[in-house]
């Protein structure tokens, strides 16, 4: 054999390795693609995966919406009732800390400045009185007055 003959038959050699390689590779990448998944598994793709998990977080954020909406909301207080006996020479702030020990209102002093900015400290009625915690300190302050407010 001459050399010419051994180029070309080295050449040829080359070709058909490279040929065989390249279906080897195209085959198992097609085997691959072509398996199918195992028991109980689908195959998805990147991008609907993604898409996926975007579902996926939506619904976990209603569900939390609708957990919020469902827990009750807290009970309203009870209403706190109080029989209120003022006596000559109580001041307001005594009667205001009466309210306030028995729930009626919420703060003995402002309600106190309420009184003061109507100029209803003086007008305090003697009497017996039925007060609720649902009551208004406007509404409080006219039953123990006999004040009603003037209209602006």
């Amino acid at each position: 054999m001459d050399r010419r003959t051994t180029r070309l038959l080295a050449s040829l050699l080359l070709v058909i390795a490279v040929i065989i390689i390249g279906i080897k590779n195209f085959q198992t990448k097609s085997e691959a693609a072509a398996t199918p998944p195992k028991k109980g598994y689908i195959e998805v793709k990147e991008t609907a995966y993604a898409d996926l998990e975007q579902e996926v977080e939506h619904w976990k954020q209603k569900y939390e919406d609708l957990k919020k909406k469902k827990t009750a909301p807290p009970d309203k207080p009870a209403v706190k009732m109080m029989h209120l006996n003022i006596n000559d020479g109580m001041t307001s702030k005594e009667v205001s800390k009466q309210m306030e020990k028995a729930e009626i209102i919420k703060d003995a002093n402002e309600f106190n400045d309420y009184l003061s900015a109507k100029k209803w400290q003086q007008s305090i009625q003697i009497g017996d009185y039925e007060l609720t915690s649902e009551m208004g300190m406007q509404e409080i302050a006219e039953t123990i007055t006999g004040n009603i407010p003037e209209k602006e």
